[in-house]
C-alpha cells in the first residue's frame, strides 16, 4: 500500500513539471493544481482501501449489537450455550446407590460395572449425582468414585436438594434364642445306689410355679415348686401317700435336667432323643 501512493505521488508530481513547463500556466497555478491532484489520489486510494469520506472503518462484532444494550462500539461478549439432552454415566466398580449423598442413608441398590445410568441432578461441592434407578423405579444418590465422569457443568441440570439426615442407623432385629424350659414330658429316673425307679413326668408352668406328677412303685409322687428368676432351676416339695419332702432340678440343656429328692436320692430326666446325663444327682 505505501510503495502504491508514492508512486502516485511522483507521478502527480511530473505531471504538475511538465504543466508548468509548457502548459502555459502560472508558477502558482501549476502549484494548485498539483495539490488538488494529490489530494485527489489520496481520497481515491483511501477509497479503494475500504474508507469512506476520509474516515477509518472501523471492525463492529457480529452479533453483539455493539455490545451491551443502549451501547455503541463495545466490544463482542460470548455466551456458553449449556449441551441438552439426557447425560449418561457409567461404574467401572460396582457402587452402591443410596437413598442421600453419604453411607448415612439407606441403600437403594447397587448399580453393577459397566450399567449405564442417566444423571438427573446435580449437587454442588459433593462427590454425589442424583441418577434414574437403572434397576427399578424412582431415583438414588450415586457415589462418583468410580464413574465415568464427574464433572457436569457443561449439561443444563438442575440442582438435587439433600433429603434429611438419618437420625439413627438401621439395625436389624435379632431374634433371642429361647432358654430352656421345665414345660412339657420327660423320661425321669431317681435312684439312691440300692434302688432306682423310672417313669415319664410332665411338668406345667403357671407364673413361675411348676407343678407335675409321676408314678413310682404304684404311688403317685406329686411335685411343686418355684422357679428361679432365669428359669433354669425350680426348688420344692413333694407329697407321696402320707410322706413328703424337698426337692430340686437344674436345666442342663432343652432336653435334660438333674437334681435330687431329699437331698439323697438322685432325680435326673431327658427328652427329645436326648440321653440320660452323665449323672443324675445335682447340685
Amino acid at each position: 500500500m505505501t510503495i502504491r501512493k508514492g508512486t502516485l505521488v511522483v507521478l502527480a508530481g511530473l505531471a504538475l513539471l511538465l504543466a508548468a513547463c509548457g502548459g502555459g500556466l502560472s508558477t502558482e497555478d501549476a502549484i494548485a493544481t498539483g495539490i488538488a491532484q494529490t489530494m485527489q489520489i489520496s481520497q481515491l486510494e483511501t477509497a479503494a482501501a475500504g474508507g469512506g469520506g476520509g474516515a477509518q472503518a472501523t471492525a463492529v462484532p457480529q452479533g453483539g449489537g455493539g455490545g451491551d444494550a443502549g451501547g455503541g462500539g463495545g466490544e463482542a461478549t460470548s455466551t456458553l450455550v449449556p449441551t441438552t439432552g439426557p447425560v449418561f454415566i457409567t461404574v467401572s466398580q460396582d457402587t452402591n446407590c443410596r437413598s442421600g449423598p453419604s453411607v448415612a442413608y439407606q441403600l437403594v441398590t447397587t448399580i453393577l460395572t459397566g450399567r449405564q445410568a442417566e444423571v438427573l441432578k446435580t449437587f454442588p461441592n459433593s462427590e454425589y449425582v442424583v441418577v434414574q434407578n437403572p434397576n427399578g423405579g424412582g431415583d438414588c444418590w450415586l457415589w462418583l468414585r468410580y464413574a465415568s465422569m464427574s464433572d457436569f457443568t457443561a449439561y443444563n441440570l438442575p440442582t438435587a436438594t439433600q433429603p434429611p439426615t438419618p437420625t439413627a442407623t438401621f439395625t436389624p432385629t435379632m431374634t433371642p434364642t429361647p432358654l430352656p424350659s421345665f414345660a412339657g414330658t420327660w423320661t425321669n429316673k431317681t435312684s439312691n445306689g440300692g434302688a432306682t425307679y423310672s417313669n415319664s413326668i410332665t411338668f406345667n408352668i403357671s407364673g413361675n410355679t411348676v407343678s407335675g406328677s409321676t408314678d413310682w412303685t404304684g404311688i403317685p409322687y406329686n411335685f411343686t415348686g418355684t422357679l428361679s428368676a432365669d428359669g433354669q432351676q425350680v426348688n420344692g416339695t413333694w407329697t407321696a401317700g402320707g410322706s413328703s419332702g424337698i426337692w430340686q432340678a437344674f436345666l442342663l440343656n432343652h432336653n435334660q435336667f438333674n437334681g435330687n429328692i431329699g437331698g439323697g436320692w438322685s432325680f435326673c430326666g431327658w427328652r427329645g432323643g436326648a440321653g440320660e446325663p452323665g449323672t443324675c444327682l445335682a447340685p
